[in-house]
């Protein structure tokens, strides 16, 4: 199912690895076709000005994926050893000796719906949670629902202080505090993936398109150490 083969790599100063066209086409277009309602999701003010739905929400999440048969197909996917295994085999042929120390194989992995208003939306710069692996970040956009040049992309940055640029713990911090290093564009079936360092700062700077109707929707897969549950 997920294509490996089309990757930009920026290797400072934490691994990310831009992959286009990541799901096949005719999947890719029935999951954008299919994202689920806004009135389902959750708003997360101390994450940034964004909506979330997770397996946290319980019954509301699989319930929407149990009645949609191309989300099933990827939840069953994402949730199959096979996909761990193509994620820590991708991330080994780098050749990056610190990758390979923390990738244990008895992960768990999932994912979640994310939903950035454009007046406004953002993600908090932050570094992931200590138990989180790897994430893959993967716009789910209709064609053309967004155009790049509105912005919406993730970007890597670094706190101006550099007392706090050491962050495995994963506070937050708010956009004043750091500058942003790089931008990887917010483009359809485009995924942003990268491990979890100390140093994997990242974020997605305010989306000011008031005018504009659409939502930057997403799906963000991760891979956690076990006893995350």
């Amino acid at each position: 199912m997920f294509n490996w083969n089309n990757v930009t790599v920026r290797h400072e100063p934490f691994p990310v690895f831009y992959i286009r066209e990541l799901l096949p086409a005719t999947l890719y277009r029935q999951l954008a076709e299919t994202f689920p309602l806004l009135s389902l999701f959750s708003f997360r003010k101390t994450l940034g000005n964004k909506y979330l739905l997770t397996e946290a929400e319980g019954d509301c999440f699989f319930d929407f994926i149990s009645s949609h048969a191309p989300w099933q197909k990827f939840y069953n996917a994402i949730k199959s050893i096979d996909f761990r295994t193509q994620v820590l085999s991708f991330v080994r042929s780098q050749r990056n000796e610190t990758l390979n120390q923390q990738l244990d194989p008895d992960l768990i992995s999932r994912f979640e719906f994310s939903v950035l208003p454009t007046d406004g939306g953002s993600q908090r710069p932050h570094t992931d949670s200590p138990r989180k692996v790897v994430s893959i970040v993967l716009s789910l956009m209709r064609e053309d629902e967004w155009h790049e040049e509105w912005g919406g992309g993730t970007s890597i940055c670094r706190p101006l202080d550099q007392k706090l640029y050491s962050n495995y713990s994963n506070q937050y911090l708010n956009f004043s505090e750091v500058e942003v290093i790089d931008t990887f564009p917010f483009a359809p079936n485009a995924g942003v993936m990268f491990v979890k360092t100390d140093v994997s700062w990242h974020c997605v700077t305010p989306i000011n398109l008031a005018d504009k109707a659409a939502l930057r929707k997403t799906v963000a897969i991760s891979l956690y150490h076990r006893d995350d549950e």
